[in-house]
């Protein structure tokens, strides 16, 4: 069985596994494009939110055989801005999309394609125990979150377990696990520079999938990477996608 990231039980793949998809007129003037869609974004401004959300697309295409195509759809992914970077999970009749915040990195808008293509936070798979724990204050704060608004909606969201129609075995290098230093999201609070630590089992799953990453920079050598999709990552999105 590979191991892969999961998809959640009341996920919806793209038809076809075709993803149409728009941005904003600002993103695209920022980049410099000259049309609505992605040809040429290789010669667009770099680090541009659209430039990247390009790259990153054709990454995805590249690794899994999905397809994304520029049309005004009602199911149409848009691409606009936000105050942080995130995405809807798989396809819905509307309202899909991913917000990118200036600034954001290519390894961001990766994650949160996966999203867009059906995947979910694998430490948020139903098994995730037997291979990170949580950190006292975040296992507290899932039980009766006192922390603030914009931190308890962050927990209530992001780290209770959810049942899963498509998963294989549990992965720290997926480009879905979140980092366990997660400073950016509540610098106020410095627990949250280091959320979870590797089990046992959990050591000795990222010792089997950090072999496939080598050959990345040794910044990309840990949990939760943000460097590239995995081919597990892949293999999930083509069985969830295109059934193959």
């Amino acid at each position: 069985m590979a191991h892969a990231a999961a998809v959640a039980e009341w996920t919806s793949p793209w038809p076809k596994g075709e993803v149409p998809y728009r941005f904003t007129a600002d993103f695209l003037t920022a980049a410099g494009a000259r049309g609505r869609d992605c040809t040429g974004y290789e010669r667009w401004t770099r680090g541009a939110e659209a430039t990247i959300a390009c790259r990153a697309m054709a990454d995805w295409t590249a690794r899994t055989g999905v397809r994304f195509f520029q049309a005004d759809r009602l199911d149409s992914l848009d691409f606009i801005p936000g105050n942080g970077t995130d995405g809807t999970i798989g396809h819905w009749p509307a309202g899909n999309h991913v917000h990118i915040q200036k600034g954001a990195t290519y390894g961001a808008v990766l994650h949160e394609l996966g999203h867009v293509l059906g995947l979910m936070h694998e430490q948020q798979r139903p098994d995730r125990d037997r291979y990170i724990a949580f950190s006292k204050f975040l296992r507290d704060d899932m039980k009766s979150c006192n922390a603030g608004l914009n931190v308890c909606v962050d927990v209530a969201t992001n780290f209770p377990t959810i049942k899963t129609k498509l998963q294989s075995d549990y992965d720290p290098c997926s480009l879905m696990h979140y980092l366990s230093d997660q400073t950016p999201r509540h610098r106020e609070d410095p627990r949250w520079s280091k959320i979870y630590t590797l089990t046992k089992d959990g050591q000795a799953a990222f010792t089997k999938c950090r072999l496939k990453l080598k050959s990345l920079p040794s910044r990309c050598d840990k949990p939760g990477q943000k460097c590239t999709i995995t081919a597990e990552d892949a293999v999930i999105v083509r069985r969830f996608e295109l059934g193959t």
